[in-house]
């Protein structure tokens, strides 16, 4: 469970880093470095440049997020 002062915000692909790791532009104009966590790897191949996603942000490194994905 994330904790209370996570954000979160859809944002898309602009372009893969490495694998399970994209920058990503949220709907504001920012933009960040986001990953994947390491139990979600093999889900990794599902998103591609232009895929929209759900991107878990803390308020203190606005730099870095999460991708969160959602259970099959």
């Amino acid at each position: 469970m994330p904790p209370a002062d996570v954000c979160t915000a859809p944002g898309v692909i602009l372009e893969v880093l490495a694998p399970g790791v994209w920058r990503v532009a949220l709907p504001n104009g920012h933009r960040l470095v986001a990953r994947l966590l390491r139990r979600d790897a093999a889900r990794a191949s599902e998103f591609t440049v232009g895929s929209v996603l759900t991107v878990r942000v803390s308020p203190g490194d606005l730099s870095v997020g999460v991708v969160v994905v959602k259970p099959v």
